[in-house]
């Protein structure tokens, strides 16, 4: 994707846009954009309220408190472990066990409360952006096992994603989650462990090229000493520092010398011209195109940033609102993340999340994104290569899924639990039902067509397109409703409603 950038300076691209050019059109690419839909209500109000205050309202800082049952499950994992003491090995095995479903059932619950969230559109935008610091500040399931440690790493994200980049950069630093995955505990005067400091640099703040393979070993150093505690009377897992594991001595990093501590390094590595553009750059590749902007005009923002301690939010704010965001180059070009693809099906169906952890979490895996599983520290690769031949297929049948109910006789005694204690909890529909249809039935075939791809899709779609969904709603001897359910199968299994 090109874009003529030449026809605005660098200063002028990260301008607001014009008042005059706020409409439902670039109201609804700024919803698809930083949350996972566009429901005609939300872009009317959008319209209403003005461009500056959506963005502002979109990112407020909402509260997603510890889900009740990964709390239950976490305290069951500190009573199995309190009880392996003075064991003999047989009963050590059959408690290690315990603790591991325990672990599983944790994280499971963090996962569906955490889709619940996300799900409803007031919370979309704030959830999205902690989805980009999670693929930024990486941790994974498969090694940091538990729920809660987890979930304190995201709502450390959270909690602190809207002030100061750095300070968030110190803040990660002391995460058990972090600490775990990179092998922070790990790290002791004589052997330190270069993992954190090599990321730090590479995947979190500046970037390769802007560093030196001695600044990461004596960086490594200034981050000795820091380790985690298991469960305390408020966290899961705290930061614990063992002043007997640190190294003290005289440090050379970017050409300083000093007896430099973790913060110390952190506030070297954001005064390094880098760190003005890594974020910017970053932000840009996930919320606007593949393709880069150019240094020229991430330069400009950069300074601006910086000028501004780093702060995220008016970071947020400056791009969501600029010429730039909307130029229509960049519509409806970029391909939806497994997750933004599912939470988007269900904004746009007005669909609750299916409440069966284990449906949540095969489908997303077959869609290639599990949740708080990256394949490593670099996470996801994502754009094109979201879209692979298993992932499609994977997607088309979750659009299958929720258009369709469940056949009941393959449900599970659990299963058919979960579903009622979902309904008793004012929880629904999970899949689209006839009364969802009724507003359709009436509609002719064009008018219907016209409709579905205005609400669905991101960008106007050509007469071919738009006969080939005709045709699912012609079809005979099929009643009216199927013939409908039909075409909305097609046009949400299309590659135009893959892009956002």
């Amino acid at each position: 994707m090109s874009f003529a950038y030449g026809n605005m300076s660098p200063r002028q691209t990260w301008q607001p846009l014009p008042s005059d050019q706020w409409n439902t059109d670039t109201a609804a690419h700024l919803l698809r954009r930083i949350g996972f839909s566009a429901r005609p209500a939300d872009v009317q109000q959008a319209v209403n309220v003005g461009l500056q205050a959506t963005v502002k309202d979109a990112f407020k800082g909402r509260e997603f408190d510890v889900p009740t049952k990964t709390w239950e499950a976490e305290l069951e994992i500190q009573h199995l472990r309190r009880g392996m003491r003075n064991q003999d090995e047989k009963t050590r095995q059959e408690l290690q066990k315990k603790i591991q479903r325990a672990e599983r059932e944790a994280f499971s619950e963090f996962a569906m409360a955490w889709f619940d969230f996300a799900r409803q559109p007031e919370n979309s935008a704030q959830e999205k952006y902690v989805l980009f610091l999670e693929s930024m500040f990486v941790v994974a399931h498969s090694k940091v096992k538990r729920g809660g440690v987890l979930y304190e790493h995201q709502n450390l994200l959270r909690r602190e994603g809207f002030g100061s980049y750095r300070d968030l950069a110190k803040s990660v630093s002391r995460s058990p989650a972090m600490i775990q995955y990179l092998d922070l505990n790990r790290s002791v005067k004589g052997t330190p462990n270069e993992n954190f400091a090599r990321e730090l640099m590479e995947l979190f703040t500046l970037g390769e090229g802007n560093y030196t393979e001695q600044d990461v070993k004596e960086a490594a150093r200034a981050f000795t000493g820091y380790n985690y505690t298991g469960n305390t009377d408020y966290y899961f897992s705290e930061f614990r520092f063992n002043p007997h594991s640190y190294d003290d001595g005289p440090k050379t990093v970017f050409g300083r010398t000093g007896r430099w501590n973790g913060d110390e390094i952190i506030e070297m590595v954001f005064e390094q011209p880098g760190a003005k553009l890594f974020l910017p750059r970053e932000l840009c590749l996930f919320y606007l195109s593949e393709t880069p902007v150019p240094d020229l005009y991430l330069d400009y923002l950069g300074d601006e940033w910086a000028k501004r301690d780093f702060d995220q939010r008016w970071l947020l704010q400056t791009v969501f609102t600029s010429q730039l965001f909307f130029a229509p180059e960049f519509r409806g070009e970029l391909i939806k993340s497994p997750i933004h693809y599912y939470i988007g099906l269900c904004q746009d169906m007005n669909l609750d999340i299916y409440p069966v952890p284990q449906r949540l979490e095969g489908q997303l895996r077959s869609m290639g994104q599990s949740f708080q599983n990256p394949p490593n520290v670099r996470g996801w690769l994502g754009g094109k290569h979201w879209i692979t031949a298993s992932s499609l297929s994977a997607r088309q049948q979750l659009v299958r899924n929720l258009l369709y109910p469940p056949n009941e006789k393959r449900l599970n005694a659990d299963e058919k639990m979960r579903i009622e204690e979902a309904i008793e909890d004012d929880k629904g529909p999970f899949h689209v039902d006839q009364e969802r249809l009724e507003p359709l039935l009436n509609k002719d075939s064009p008018d219907l067509i016209n409709h579905l791809c205005r609400y669905f899709l991101p960008k106007e779609q050509t007469e071919e397109f738009k006969e080939q969904l005709i045709v699912h709603v012609r079809v005979p001897p099929r009643q009216r409703s199927e013939r409908v359910r039909q075409a909305l199968l097609a046009l949400l299994q299309s590659p135009a409603y893959q892009l956002s």
